[in-house]
């Protein structure tokens, strides 16, 4: 039993604890959720990036019943309730293991004893059990099986700093759009449902400090919420965010779709004047950043379902005067996650830095425009090899050494550097020719054709 006793018990009856264990069915209804959150992007004026949503949102199947917390709290004559629907398939572990604390009856009489404003309502810790409050006793702790994002509206488990499999029986409700804050700490926080559209302004409810300030009585009670009418030294069961009754009970119609297909919509650009955000039918996100302009832009889309479910993410773009490999990598697709400079996941002849000094694509085979070979005009006796390529313009770090070799042994010689020769001002440039992203330039050997017998040019490429 706890230490933390209640001085009056208010008016409160408290229920029986159900001794009937309820199984859940899975059915057809799906709800949208945010499967992998777009990261910050990086581009420079004029460079559009193309997104396809299909690759961050998705939908999932939820149980035909919702886990139904009753509050004792009233709101238009009725008791405010919180739904739960849980996914059906995406995480078995923890869809069983919360269930089982449903049918043993420890989340009735339980109670919020964690509010943070604007980020969770947490519970399944504590119940009241003959006007003391207790720890809920707790099966062993579960794998975690995080995979999807801890949006507005999802519910998670609660787990212990530094242990990802640590879960046990305390849930939490996300009040805000927690993906950055949730998904990479401590394994990721296992998403398992969301609250129903229509029960949400009731979690909300509980997580606003107006209606339920925040009070500090050590342990797992230092964000303590109780109704607004509470007094300092006196701790009554009435103004606890208490669920005299949680059970299982038919989703309600409306709360979820039945078809897989999602709309999507750019909620806010914060700088519109840098870069526009558009949705081109049916799921790609086109950001176009503008002519002359750097900056910053918090960029929000949304996915929504057939009833009107809303998945957001937010993300920020950021738009440079110049450009680099680790940017680039940052919005372009690498098939199987291989975005290292060294790999090659469309398996051409380029691997990824040279996909981006060629303006190549890694995820469509020899799209790049390949170095070119020829040779100068003039005389036979004058005539050198020649190779002719692309650098890309707008970018940072990213050297072209043209280099020599007589018999593919040995060491290479370098012959240009666009390093060593910026503006192009080289004997042996013979042609730079500028485009609206890249520079098509033709580099001459150093030697001429008649004074070597055989001889070989190749194109280094490093990034700083």
């Amino acid at each position: 039993m706890s230490s933390l006793a209640l001085l009056r018990s208010g008016l409160l009856v408290l229920l029986a604890i159900p001794g009937m264990a309820f199984v859940a069915d899975a059915g057809t209804k799906l709800l949208p959720v945010l499967n992998k959150p777009i990261a910050d992007l990086f581009s420079i004026p004029t460079q559009p990036v193309a997104l396809n949503l299909s690759n961050v949102f998705g939908t999932e199947a939820i149980d035909d019943q919702v886990v139904r917390f009753t509050s004792q709290s009233f709101a238009g004559g009725v008791p405010m309730v919180v739904d739960m629907a849980m996914f059906s398939n995406r995480t078995p572990v923890t869809r069983t293991n919360f269930l089982k604390y449903v049918a043993d009856g420890s989340y009735t009489n339980s109670f919020v004893h964690r509010s943070v404003p604007g980020f969770v309502i947490q519970g399944g810790a504590s119940r009241i059990v003959n006007n003391n409050i207790v720890s809920v006793s707790t099966y062993p702790p579960i794998v975690n099986e995080f995979g999807v994002s801890n949006t507005l509206g999802t519910v998670s488990m609660a787990k212990l700093g530094g242990d990802p499999n640590s879960a046990t029986s305390q849930w939490f409700v996300s009040l805000g759009a927690n993906s950055t804050i949730l998904d990479p700490q401590n394994g990721g926080f296992t998403v398992f449902g969301r609250v129903t559209k229509d029960t949400f302004g009731n979690a909300q409810t509980f997580g606003n400090p107006v209606e339920f300030p925040i009070s500090n009585y050590g342990g797992i009670y230092t964000d303590l919420p109780l109704y607004k009418t509470h007094v300092a030294s006196i701790l009554y069961v009435s103004e606890f965010i208490l669920f005299t009754t949680v059970a299982l009970a038919p989703l309600p119609v409306g709360q979820a779709g039945e078809i897989a297909t999602l709309t999507y919509t750019v909620v806010s650009n914060s700088n519109p004047t840098l870069a526009t955000a558009s949705i081109q039918s049916p799921a790609t996100l086109n950001l176009v950043p503008l002519a002359a302009q750097t900056g910053a832009a918090i960029i929000i889309v949304r996915a929504t379902d057939s009833v009107g479910n809303t998945v957001d993410n937010s993300f920020n773009l950021n738009v440079t005067a110049t450009d680099t490999f680790t940017n680039w990598a940052s919005r372009t697709t690498f098939p199987g996650g291989q975005n290292a400079v060294g790999q090659n996941p469309d398996g051409d002849t380029l691997t990824n830095l040279q996909e981006y000094a060629f303006m190549g694509n890694p995820a469509v085979s020899s799209q790049a425009p390949l170095p070119v070979a020829g040779k100068t005009a003039g005389a036979p006796s004058a005539q050198c090899m020649t190779l002719t390529f692309p650098l890309r313009k707008f970018t940072s770090g990213l050297t072209y050494v043209v280099e020599a070799n007589n018999q593919l042994v040995g060491s290479w010689t370098p012959v240009w550097s666009s390093a060593a020769d910026p503006g192009f001002s080289q004997p042996q440039v013979v042609s730079a020719v500028s485009q609206a992203d890249r520079t098509l330039v033709t580099i001459k050997d150093s030697v001429t054709l008649s004074s070597q017998p055989r001889r070989y040019l190749r194109v280094r490429v490093t990034q700083d």
